[in-house]
């Protein structure tokens, strides 16, 4: 592999190599989207084409869902396994069963087409596409009341469309006689067809023009390449072990979703254990759909600037205990695998990662991308069903739902509607509304980025969707939501506040407004009511009192905030003008908010003794164990104040005295302080009886010997 990229390619034709291949996929993604049918695929975008090697490891991705591919290469592999030698030119196959060789979920249905040359098979092409409907009990196949996944959809292992260039015309009948819109899904499947078939032209022409052997070993030498730059990159962060729990709600039951990372020299992995155990609910997952939603997320990070390909999966190890929830058995019904559970897992690990990079130093790798959580787990998708003019079934997924708010960066605010700090991809994209209000009987009466202080900070996070329609030219449709966040938030980072929750709610013919249940299936909404979504978002970046008194001034100003929040979250009072800050009044309240929280606050549970305090003249010269907390010998302290908080091997947080508050559903906001300077140092959102749900524990935080 070595030799391939020392002796046959130079920098220069490696990446010519490289752009062309990735040329090719999104040629291919492009080519989805302009002849899929749906909104679903030819505006919101929500396919992807994979290109990959002969065994099925990615080599490059187009299209704008990069979760996908991961899970791309999962099913061209148990593809290859199932059928093995019978697999020959002109084949093309198709799965979506997370249990038997599908991609993410049912309704992300995975195409695949082996590339020959010569008769020799040399490469994949695996595109997924999200179709409006596959079957099973409610339209759209998410059902909040399946219990197994007998009940959820057409589960298809691997079979073919295409058997050597030719329909088989039986599987096609099979996917029509169960599908309630089998003309729309029928050319969305074909789109992913055309899709393969334009990827498989070009890497033929290809490799006609450089032959086989030469196009495989480019791939071997690009695989090699991002391999040692990706180990590089993880050598420089500080090895330890970094934790986060979390919790997967439905209802008023939680689902543990405890995520350890362990960075030793060029080794990452991630591990699951201790996750709750396999349930009867659809958001049960599996390990390839972890891997793929965290692999993809965290190398965002730490290789933005690199292909996301097969060498990373080799690098990053993601452990999964089976008989959980994210490692579920047949019959558990994984409708929704790739959300909730999925969604919240990569979150943890995303935070773990950045608690490593925030005290690796300037030369971390991702280190200008260091933010709070990503926020993809604040989605409040939801799917509608009525009858057109005719009686027939229609029906569509809203997309909207997916515009959760980002969390802030370590420099600048979070985005509003765009749940990344940053992505190699452009996720997927809200249909307009004039193009919305044409295809379905809907009315917009409102869609705007939410107001309020949720998710305050130094830097504060970006707003949510509020989004408010009704039916329009039709008597009413039926509903299933997929809300997540209703009660726990998602957390801020170095003391910036969680964000905002996601809501549903229903206003009905006689004034009421009812809220709506994040997992309620057969909602049915009527012509005279008014149905609305506002959607959650990531947490701040750092205290509150900290933010600029300008930029408090601008948010208010832009309706973002009211006067109230300006005073009573971040401490900004306005001069006679009310347009600007008065500076010397803002210093005298943050002065007392700072304060009042040390008169409030509850006592830290291990305060370490007071022979331990450390002159302050070394302050801000120790180790970070994270923002705002060094050690120096064994000692970990405050850096605001020089406060010693705990011994190693002690947790930091324990030395800290707290603030609680309470919330519906037993959630806990809990505030852990700077205890000389009153500074929140981290806001964990968290349980009820539960303890705090990080943990920075890197190698160099340990016990001194005296």
């Amino acid at each position: 592999m070595k030799a391939a990229t020392d002796s046959e390619f130079d920098a220069i034709a490696l990446e010519v190599f490289r752009t062309r291949l990735q040329a090719v996929a999104e040629e291919g993604a492009t080519t989805i989207e302009r002849t899929a049918c749906s909104p679903t695929i030819a505006e919101s975008r929500d396919c992807s084409c994979s290109l990959l090697d002969a065994k099925g490891r990615l080599i490059v991705g187009g299209g704008a869902v990069a979760h996908h591919f991961g899970a791309c290469s999962h099913a061209v592999r148990f593809t290859l396994a199932q059928h093995g030698d019978s697999i020959g030119p002109g084949d093309v196959f198709i799965a979506n069963d997370p249990h038997n060789g599908g991609g993410l979920h049912y309704m992300d249905v995975v195409v695949q087409r082996p590339i020959f040359h010569d008769g020799q098979l040399i490469a994949w092409v695996a595109n997924s596409g999200h179709m409006i409907d596959v079957g099973g009990m409610t339209f759209g196949s998410w059902s909040p009341a399946a219990t197994e996944c007998y009940q959820e959809a057409l589960r298809l292992p691997p079979v073919r469309l295409f058997r050597q260039g030719v329909e088989e015309r039986d599987v096609w009948a099979i996917l029509r006689n169960n599908i309630r819109v089998p003309l729309l899904v029928e050319m969305d499947i074909r789109s992913l067809v055309a899709g393969c078939q334009v990827v498989h032209d070009k890497i033929s022409a290809m490799a006609e023009t450089s032959g086989a052997a030469r196009f495989t070993a480019g791939v071997q030498a690009l695989r090699a390449i991002v391999a040692r730059e990706l180990r590089r990159r993880i050598s420089l962060l500080e090895d330890g072990v970094y934790r986060l729990t979390t919790w997967t709600e439905w209802e008023d039951e939680r689902y543990k979703v405890p995520c350890k990372l362990t960075i030793a020299g060029e080794s990452m992995v991630f591990d699951f254990e201790g996750a709750a155990a396999q349930c009867t609910h659809f958001f049960n997952s599996k390990p390839h759909v972890i891997e793929s939603i965290v692999i993809s997320d965290v190398t965002d990070v730490l290789t933005h600037d690199l292909p996301l390909s097969a060498a990373m999966f080799d690098a990053i190890e993601v452990r999964c205990p089976p008989g959980t929830v994210v490692n579920a058995a047949a019959p558990a019904p994984t409708a929704s695998a790739h959300f909730d559970v999925a969604l919240n897992a990569s979150m943890a690990a995303h935070q773990c990662l950045m608690m490593a990079i925030a005290i690796s130093g300037d030369a971390a790798p991702g280190r200008h991308l260091l933010s709070g959580p990503v926020a993809p787990s604040c989605m409040g998708l939801h799917t509608w069903a009525y009858r057109d003019a005719g009686g027939a079934q229609d029906g569509w997924l809203m997309i909207d739902g997916a515009m959760a708010g980002g969390s802030a960066g370590h420099d600048r605010d979070g985005y509003d509607l765009f749940s990344f700090m940053v992505a190699r991809k452009a996720i997927i994209e809200s249909v307009d509304i004039e193009s919305f209000e044409s295809r379905y009987p809907a009315l917009v009466t409102a869609k705007r980025p939410r107001v309020g202080a949720e998710g305050a900070g130094r830097y504060r996070a970006g707003a949510g969707c509020q989004m408010a329609y009704k039916p329009h030219k039709t008597a009413s449709w039926t509903g299933v939501m997929l809300g997540m966040r209703e009660r726990l938030p998602l957390p801020g980072f170095a003391g910036g506040m969680p964000g905002a929750t996601t809501q549903f709610s229903l206003r009905r013919a006689d004034g009421r407004v009812e809220a709506v249940s994040g997992h309620a299936g057969a909602l049915v909404v009527g012509d005279d009511e008014l149905f609305e979504f506002r959607l959650g978002s990531g947490g701040g970046f750092g205290d509150p009192i900290e933010r600029d008194p300008v930029a408090v001034v601008r948010d208010l100003q832009q309706s973002r905030i009211s006067a109230d929040e300006a005073a009573s979250v971040y401490g900004v009072v306005l001069d006679a003008t009310q347009v600007a800050p008065n500076l010397d009044a803002t210093l005298e309240c943050r002065a007392r908010m700072l304060r009042d929280r040390l008169t409030r606050a509850q006592p830290a549970t291990k305060p370490p003794v007071t022979r331990d305090l450390l002159p302050s003249a070394r302050r801000g010269r120790g180790r970070l164990l994270y923002p705002g907390v060094e050690h120096h010998d064994g000692v970990a302290y405050g850096v605001a104040s020089g406060t010693p908080l705990a011994r190693a091997p002690d947790t930091w947080s324990d030395g800290c005295p707290t603030l609680e508050e309470r919330r519906e559903g037993q959630v806990v906001l809990r505030h852990y302080l700077d205890p000389a300077s009153g500074k929140v140092l981290l806001v964990d959102a968290t349980l009820e009886g539960e303890p705090c749900t990080i943990e920075s524990r890197p190698k160099h935080w340990r016990r001194v010997k005296s």
